[in-house]
């Protein structure tokens, strides 16, 4: 479905007492957001690049100057290079609580970057003292924006529209009718929290597991002790594709 086609669907829902257009795509935008709410979707991941400064430790998501991220959700993974160097060098991050690795690292400890955590909204990295600029990758979570004109689709419009118009239609009825109990029916249509593991977002986080395992490899026995085989994670699994 196109955006236009599922603006269509919900005015028509609206129609006995219609919905301006400006009021309709903030339901179409606040419906996207309580989808994204309830996971970290395929379409929503990014990656950025940027710089670590000398003896610098905290960089401010969002800020042109740090990490340049508009709409930043969630932190996937995060690797460094020296600006030298072609191979990219995973980092550990947000397995550890800030209060533990201020206690693990003194203030004025200096080395390549071995821990980061974003602490909300600034990422930090351990030791606290970069000892030069390091290039780093951060793959990441956004919140995302329904397509700009009508005509247009994305992932979740063009496959998953029906999720969309049913979110948009509780937006409608929570805030523009003011009837919470009108909204209910379409939440258990839409599922997702607080109504089980039913509805649309069933099928948005089914697809979402299938889509992680396909391009996750695993180590597996081949040939007896000490000799692997390198698998698809989504091949060792048992789940149809």
């Amino acid at each position: 479905m196109t955006l236009g086609e599922i603006k269509d669907v919900v005015r028509e829902h609206f129609g006995r007492m219609g919905l301006p257009t400006v009021i309709l795509d903030v339901a179409l935008a606040e419906g996207r957001r309580l989808i994204e709410r309830e996971a970290n979707f395929w379409w929503m991941r990014a990656t950025t690049t940027f710089n670590l400064v000398i003896n610098t430790q905290d960089y401010l998501i969002g800020s042109a100057l740090a990490v340049n991220i508009v709409n930043f959700k969630d932190a996937r993974a995060i690797n460094f290079k020296k600006s030298t160097e072609t191979r990219w060098r995973p980092l550990t991050l947000g397995t550890m609580d800030q209060e533990e690795l201020d206690v693990m690292y003194p203030t004025d400890s200096i080395g390549p970057p071995e821990i980061a955590l974003v602490d909300n909204v600034t990422l930090k990295v351990y030791p606290p003292n970069p000892d030069i600029a390091y290039n780093m990758k951060l793959y990441h979570y956004n919140w995302t924006d329904n397509p700009a004109t009508n005509i247009l689709s994305d992932d979740i419009t063009k496959n998953y529209g029906m999720a969309l118009i049913y979110s948009a239609i509780i937006w409608g009825y929570e805030i523009e009718l003011k009837d919470q109990q009108g909204a209910v029916y379409w939440r258990e249509l839409l599922g997702g929290k607080p109504f089980g593991r039913g509805g649309e977002i069933a099928k948005l986080k089914r697809q979402n597991l299938k889509r992680d395992w396909q391009d996750k490899i695993v180590l597996v026995p081949h040939a007896g002790a000490n000799s692997f085989s390198v698998r698809s994670l989504a091949q060792s699994q048992g789940y149809g594709r």
